[in-house]
């Protein structure tokens, strides 16, 4: 933290001419909700009846943003809502790096200097929030005003951290073999005792011991593919009821209680619960300096991932976070006060439909699972080998992001890399479920033209990332584990995602211009009349 604040010296913070709301809020909460798609407002309206509806009806919703980088992924989305900027320039642009310098893969919130507080032994990754080049909102608020808290909420560590950004009072995430929040010590303010005890296990005991039941009145709707479909399967069987007694022993890595939670609507409950517990522990919103609190609904997407967009899971997930929300919106309003908070609603990426769903439809879509794809890889590989006549492996690695060459054998051998590179292409376009590739080269020259090659320089840091990289063919998932679904494209049903402000100043309406994520940031500092330099994005409320 201490090398961060040379990063922010960049900054010049002015009082701006943006059009202004009447009063200055003293909290505004961000909430992103994993791989909750742009569609899903709509597709549910019909079962919103609380804080989703809220939101919908009486906030600013612009129906149409999108996450303008290629690769969909937790970690860039959250990094782009936070900074403001493009993968690209904030350093986040993958959930997991493959570093060209060090010549392997690593998280890309990596931190091994860290130490776990606030509980005794704590097996999860060491993360911070090091490897971000850029300050998030929270960051800048705090830097513009010292006496203003920022906090970060989440199961998942790289939605709170990113999202909390490098001067957060505090950034907690779940571990799932306590069922509790933690933190570590790259934030200086203490760990709060209350947090301590304060456990998934106890909080949502009642929910856990009841188990995952589908609402009857899903019955009657038509929206979803069915309670049971093949391709669900993963820690429950793909029908309801899901239950502590149904979970597939295999999958439990760690508490039965913390899988659970990990798995079901009751891990964003018990999130949201901690969320109010801390506004009342930390005064959030008490005072003229405005506060910054930032919550990631991370079950959505690991429900998302399971089931799929179609599920009678999904359908549910939604019904059942909209009663969570209105609880937790009702809560801060009582304690702050409605005319003080500003409530941000928005996600980190969409999902891809099951391909086999799809298919039903008459829609070309496919699964390439692994093996296939390894198996086409290797194939590849082989035709190289006689073209440059080589006796050993051309490609180092591959994966669905793409295809590293061997470039020290290649180089080794005397083969021009451009040229080997040119051909790998071609093989790799002729694979009937990749859409395009782009060579490191190619996203460098801004004279190239290629289908989403923006939207893929908008992810490219020289950095990071396979040599080649692929877009797959739209609504093929490439190298796929048999069951679910994912994300990861620069197709809609993965950029799309829902951005709605709600607040006692703001405008009620329905915005259809097109926005991005990386107008987040700026736009929230507008609010509290405060501009900085080094954003991609815009303050979507200036006049």
């Amino acid at each position: 933290m201490k090398n961060y604040i040379l990063l922010s010296l960049f900054l010049v913070l002015i009082a701006c001419g943006q059009k202004q709301p009447k009063s200055t809020p003293k909290l505004i909460v961000l909430i992103s909700v994993d791989q909750m798609r742009g569609d899903y407002l709509t597709a549910f309206t019909s079962q919103l009846e609380y804080g989703l509806k809220d939101l919908s009806t009486n906030g600013l919703w612009f129906n149409n943003t999108h996450h303008l980088h290629a690769v969909t992924t937790t970690a860039a989305g959250h990094a782009a809502i936070a900074t403001g900027c493009q993968p690209s320039t904030n350093g986040i642009v993958n959930n997991t790096v493959y570093n060209r310098a060090l010549g392997y893969s690593h998280y890309s919130i990596e931190d091994s200097s860290i130490r776990y507080v606030g509980i005794d032994s704590c097996a999860l990754n060491r993360v911070s929030a090091k490897l971000l080049d850029k300050p998030s909102f929270g960051d800048i608020v705090k830097q513009n005003n010292p006496k203003c808290q920022s906090y970060s909420v989440s199961l998942k560590d790289r939605a709170s951290i990113l999202m909390g950004g490098h001067l957060a009072d505090r950034a907690f995430w779940f571990d799932a073999a306590s069922t509790q929040m933690v933190s570590t010590d790259y934030y200086t303010s203490s760990y709060p005792e209350w947090a301590k005890t304060y456990k998934g296990n106890t909080v949502v005991a009642a929910d856990i011991k009841q188990g995952w039941i589908l609402d009857p009145k899903f019955e009657i709707l038509t929206s979803t593919s069915s309670d049971s479909f093949a391709r669900e399967k993963g820690l429950f069987n793909p029908w309801f009821p899901h239950e502590l007694s149904t979970m597939d022993p295999a999958r439990i890595y760690s508490s039965e209680a913390g899988e659970f939670l990990w798995h079901t609507p009751f891990g964003d409950k018990y999130v949201l619960e901690f969320s109010k517990k801390l506004i009342e522990e930390a005064q959030l919103g008490r005072d003229e300096h405005c506060d910054i609190l930032t919550v990631g609904l991370s079950a959505a997407d690991i429900i998302g991932h399971h089931f799929g967009p179609n599920s009678y899971e999904i359908l549910d997930y939604y019904n059942k976070l909209d009663e969570y929300l209105g609880d937790f919106m009702d809560n801060v309003k009582k304690q702050v006060g409605e005319e003080n908070v500003v409530f941000i609603l928005t996600a980190d990426h969409g999902v891809a439909d099951f391909p086999e769903v799809l298919a039903q439809q008459g829609i070309d879509a496919k699964r390439i699972e692994r093996p296939q794809y390894e198996a086409d890889i290797a194939a590849i590989d082989a035709l190289l080998q006689k073209e440059f006549n080589l006796t050993e492996s051309t490609i180092s690695k591959a994966n669905y992001n793409g295809v590293e060459p061997a470039l020290s054998y290649l180089d080794e051998q005397g083969i021009d890399t451009e040229v080997f590179c040119k051909s790998l292409q071609e093989k790799l376009k002729q694979l009937p479920y990749i859409e395009e590739t782009y060579s490191m080269k190619e996203l460098s020259d801004t004279g190239n033209t290629k289908k989403y090659i923006q939207a893929m320089r908008n992810s490219f840091d020289p950095r990071y990332g396979y040599y080649i990289s692929i877009v797959p063919k739209e609504h093929y998932l490439i190298d796929m584990r048999e069951n679910g679904t994912t994300h990861g494209t620069p197709y809609v049903y993965d950029t799309h995602v829902p951005l709605i402000f709600l607040g006692n100043d703001i405008e009620a309406q329905i915005d259809d211009k097109a926005v991005g994520t990386i107008d987040i940031a700026p736009t929230i500092l507008g609010l509290l009349q405060i501009q900085s330099s080094g954003m991609d994005g815009e303050n979507l409320f200036t006049e």
